[in-house]
């Protein structure tokens, strides 16, 4: 708290500018899974809009380096806040919160994930400009709590919402778009150099190939980033079941989804507080664990599924999370060299966001069919890969 008291102006924007933005990027997915599930009562038409819409992140970590090297970072987080401000007011116009339109949520979903993946790391890269050298790791752990806080505090404000009455999709919308228009105030308070440029014309495919190279070289940043994939392909299904089995298995109004965020966010809020306090390094291979035990738990649950033991799994859910998410950034920064540090982030950003399309597509094939049993398969496809993981992490560690 002393250090945030002691902070110059210039530092809170570049902190709050990532957070704000997720914030609104979360929002807006939360209510668009509610749109959909509460217009046509099925997840398919969810699953294709997310599923096309990823691949915007597929796409954008690809060149997004080249970019934020090329041109001042401030004007890249600026532009891109005013421009999710701009689809959100668009969105609020013309979509029809009676009948959506597929092919246009999915033109707006893209549009805010591209924005989304270019804002994020150009904050990360001007911050060596703007943060004293012996500051910049303590920076970048509030900075990274408060970004993590984003996508807890997003449920909970919109299960408050959803709560006070019937919303419509366009309030959203609008309401987003306040909010990015928030974020490029906040923007342009940043205090960064009035250039910024770094010449790698002609290296891009070079680099991004030394920059495989070295993960290959490295076992332990291979099994960090097929955790992240993982763990994404499977938290596509789950988030795509909560409104799904709020709306058709319990037949409930809103409320159960309302609850079911709320503690979603409480145990995400659980497990950010829980990595904050631990004093000693964070352990990979503990991670890696509490996902093979939360695997068992989803198989526990299926057995005796009634709406409580379902509400207790999505909160033990966003406690896991919250533990993995907060610390793979950590075990990556730890495990790379400095120098390849941008190019191990982006394709492990690459892997991460990859997942996220198949899982939407794959898991919203059986949803329909097969309802809650589907947690059967998420169960499966998780107990086995962390499983493998936790046990190389182990035989890695003692060979070292």
């Amino acid at each position: 708290m002393k250090y945030l008291q002691n902070l110059k102006n210039k530092h809170i924007p570049l902190m709050m500018s990532p957070f704000v933005s997720q914030l609104g990027l979360s929002v807006y997915l939360i209510g668009l899974n509610w749109l959909i599930v509460e217009a046509t009562g099925t997840t398919k038409q969810l699953g294709i809009i997310q599923a096309v819409s990823g691949v915007a992140f597929i796409i954008t970590d690809v060149f997004v380096g080249v970019l934020v090297d090329k041109y001042n970072p401030k004007v890249l987080i600026l532009l891109t806040n005013l421009l999710s401000a701009l689809v959100n007011f668009g969105g609020a116009i013309l979509v029809n919160s009676n009948h959506p339109q597929t092919l246009l949520l999915i033109v707006t979903t893209f549009s805010l994930n591209i924005m989304l993946a270019i804002n994020y790391p150009s904050v990360k890269a001007l911050v060596p400009s703007v943060i004293k050298s012996n500051k910049i790791q303590r920076f970048n752990a509030i900075s990274n709590t408060i970004y993590g806080f984003a996508s807890i505090l997003a449920p909970l404000i919109c299960s408050i919402l959803l709560s006070l009455g019937k919303l419509s999709f366009n309030q959203f919308l609008l309401v987003n778009g306040l909010l990015f228009l928030f974020a490029a105030l906040i923007n342009n308070r940043i205090d960064s150099p009035k250039s910024y440029s770094i010449n790698i014309s002609g290296k891009f495919i070079k680099n991004l190939i030394e920059g495989f190279q070295y993960i290959r070289r490295t076992r332990k940043l291979i099994l960090l980033i097929s955790a992240m994939g993982i763990f994404n392909l499977c938290y596509s299904g789950f988030i795509l079941l909560i409104p799904y089995l709020a709306k058709n298995y319990f037949q409930s109004n809103v409320s159960i989804y309302s609850i079911a965020l709320l503690l979603m966010s409480l145990g995400g809020l659980a497990g950010g507080v829980n990595l904050a306090r631990q004093t000693k390094s964070i352990n990979s291979s503990k991670i890696y664990l509490e996902l093979v035990i939360f695997s068992l738990i989803i198989l526990g649950v299926v057995s005796y599924f009634n709406q409580y033991t379902w509400l207790g799994m999505v909160a033990v859910f966003g406690f896991v999370q919250a533990q993995l998410f907060g610390s793979i950034p950590t075990f990556i920064q730890k495990e790379t060299d400095s120098k390849y540090l941008g190019r191990v982030f982006g394709l492990a950003f690459l892997a991460f966001d990859g997942a996220q399309p198949l899982g939407s597509l794959f898991f919203s094939n059986f949803i329909d069919s097969i309802s809650y049993k589907t947690y059967i398969g998420i169960s499966i496809i998780m107990f086995i890969s962390f499983l493998v993981i936790f046990t190389f992490d182990i035989k890695y560690k003692t060979s070292d």
